[in-house]
């Protein structure tokens, strides 16, 4: 069989994303990033329903854009944190052996959420999109 290029896996791994729920495939593609970047912070916003009524917000949309040109990742992502609805509050961030721990504690059905990445944005991030993730699906 012939090796894949890293660009035709790339290719492959978003195919196979389009076939999964939004937060299942942020959460994938937070997983296999080693830093996360302004876009991916864009994409979570634009996509986790918890972020909804931020979406709408005028003034939280200012203050994330903000934030975004300052290249200040880590008070954006405290400030979609901060906005999810049901309210969560992220309850640790710490560094232990080269990762980082993020738990993230809500108000909503699950009450909270753990995620470990070499990251801290995407620590934060991950924990946030697996409280998505783990919500019930409404039909």
């Amino acid at each position: 069989m012939p090796k894949l290029s890293s660009s035709q896996s790339a290719v492959r791994r978003y195919a196979a994303e389009a076939d999964l729920p939004p937060a299942e495939a942020l959460a994938d593609r937070i997983a296999n990033v080693r830093r996360l970047r302004e876009h991916h912070l864009w994409e979570i916003l634009r996509t986790l329903p918890s972020l909804a009524e931020a979406r709408d917000d005028s003034e939280f949309r200012h203050l994330f854009r903000v934030l975004m040109e300052r290249e200040d990742l880590v008070a954006a992502s405290q400030a979609l944190v901060d906005a999810a609805r049901p309210a969560c509050r992220l309850d640790r961030l710490e560094s232990v052996d080269g990762c980082w721990v993020a738990r993230i504690l809500s108000d909503g059905a699950v009450p909270r959420a753990v995620a470990i990445h070499i990251d801290r944005v995407a620590a934060i991030m991950a924990a946030l999109v697996t409280l998505d993730r783990s919500r019930p699906v409404k039909h």
